[in-house]
C-alpha cells in the first residue's frame, strides 16, 4: 500500500513491510557484510516488517533544539532475527549489538537532501517535495564493513513509498548500493 501524504519523513509512525517486488536483491550487501550462505537464503524469503514511532523531546541542554528519535520494532519472519532500535537524530554515536550483523556503531541524522552526493537518489526524495532525509551511519566494530543509509519517500510505480537506499564499503573497497522499499500498512 502507498504511503498517505500524512506520513513523511519528519513522521515515519507506522508499519512498514518490506515488498520484495519493488526492492533491489540485497544479498550482495549481506556478503559485502560477511553474512553466511544459510543467513543469506533465509533472509532471501523472508518476511521483513518495521514497527516505527517517531517522537521529538526537548533537549535536556538548554539552549539546544529538540530531538527527534525513530524506535524501529524489526521482525523477519521466519528467522528469528528480530532487533529493536532507537535512532536518534542527532548525530550521536550508539554501539549495538545486532543478531545478523553482531556489533555495531551507528549514528543518524537529518541531512539536507542538496548535501546528497547520489544525484538521482536526490532527484527521486526531492521529487516527493521533501528537503531533508534521514542518513544512517552503521560500521561493523571489527571494521570488515561500512554502510550509509538514506531514507525517504520516492515515487516508485507510480505510488508514494518509504525507501531506504544503503550503500555498504567492504574492507576489501568493494562497494554494494540496494534500496529497499516498503508497503505502508495504518
Amino acid at each position: 500500500m502507498a504511503a498517505p501524504p500524512s506520513v513523511n519523513i519528519l513522521n515515519v509512525t507506522g508499519t512498514w513491510t518490506l515488498n520484495r517486488q519493488l526492492s533491489d536483491d540485497f544479498d550482495a550487501t549481506f556478503q559485502v557484510q560477511g553474512v553466511s550462505w544459510p543467513v543469506r537464503k533465509i533472509l532471501s524469503w523472508a518476511g521483513v516488517t518495521l514497527h516505527t514511532t517517531q517522537t521529538t523531546e526537548a533537549s535536556s541542554e538548554p539552549g539546544k533544539p529538540p530531538v527527534t528519535k525513530i524506535n524501529v520494532k524489526q521482525v523477519i519472519s521466519p528467522g528469528g532475527f528480530n532487533s529493536e532500535d532507537a535512532y536518534v537524530l542527532d548525530s550521536s554515536a550508539k554501539d549495538a549489538n545486532l543478531p545478523i550483523f553482531g556489533a555495531v556503531s551507528v549514528h543518524s541524522r537529518y541531512t539536507p537532501l542538496s548535501e546528497l552526493e547520489n544525484v538521482h537518489l536526490r532527484e527521486q526524495l526531492t521529487a516527493d517535495g521533501a528537503t531533508v532525509a534521514v542518513q544512517e551511519f552503521a560500521e561493523s566494530k571489527s571494521g570488515a564493513w561500512s554502510t550509509v543509509g538514506i531514507w525517504g519517500f520516492e515515487i516508485v510505480g507510480d505510488e508514494r513509498r518509504f525507501t531506504r537506499t544503503n550503500a555498504t564499503t567492504g574492507r576489501d573497497g568493494t562497494k554494494v548500493v540496494a534500496r529497499l522499499v516498503y508497503d505502508y500498512s495504518p
